[in-house]
């Protein structure tokens, strides 16, 4: 019912159920919100249920004010308790979306040669070809692979043994394979020089000045 018909139900003044609600926490009975009209007033969208306005005329029938004090603070901690709850989920929640940010945005930056020969990732497919990483694919594609059991774990090295759906999909990959088997082959050159330098050190006679002093 509107705020209007609430009320006049409760036998307060329709002012007084708007500062309730404006209260932190909101104090009186439960009440919904929706779209509203355009060229409505501030109650226009504003709606509650009869037995919510039953309940909280009831819970107060027959006491005394500081029985109503104490029912009013009451629900005042209840409501309380749930935004904590609420907030506490939401902070879960946000955490978990920046841990999965930050592993999506490893995954398309697999700079290791480890990670790219390794480590196992999970990889959504269809019809037999490979879509892509599953926090990288569409939501509607993940849904379909997992829907269907298109979920293939491997290696990076490994799907990109397989077949995919197109070279643009497998190219953002195959370049991070690349890229870092490029820089083992940079470190095994870099060793490779430093190991020969070594070796000519060793083989070369030792300074006049060495020998002196060694004899």
């Amino acid at each position: 019912m509107s705020s209007k018909a609430a009320a006049r139900f409760l036998g307060v003044h329709v002012d007084t159920l708007g500062q309730w609600r404006r209260r932190m926490p909101p104090l009186g009975p439960a009440f919904q919100k929706g779209a509203g009209d355009n060229e409505g007033g501030a109650n226009q969208h504003v709606r509650y249920r009869f037995v919510d306005l039953e309940e909280w005329q009831s819970a107060r029938t027959g006491k005394t004010v500081k029985e109503r004090r104490l029912v009013d603070e009451l629900e005042r901690l209840r409501q309380r308790a749930r935004e904590l709850e609420m907030e506490l989920e939401l902070q879960s929640l946000r955490e978990q979306v920046a841990r999965m940010t930050k592993k999506a945005g490893r995954v398309l930056a697999l700079e290791t040669a480890r990670e790219c020969l390794e480590t196992t990732h999970h990889w959504a497919a269809a019809a037999g070809s490979v879509l892509g990483h599953v926090l990288t694919v569409p939501m509607e594609a993940l849904g379909a692979a997992l829907e269907a059991g298109d979920i293939v774990d491997a290696t990076l090295r490994e799907v990109l043994g397989m077949p995919w759906v197109n070279s643009d999909e497998r190219d953002v990959f195959a370049q991070q394979m690349d890229q870092a088997l490029g820089q083992v082959d940079d470190q095994l050159r870099a060793e490779r020089s430093a190991q020969r330098s070594r070796d000519l050190d060793a083989r070369l006679p030792l300074p006049q000045e060495t020998l002196r002093s060694v004899f």
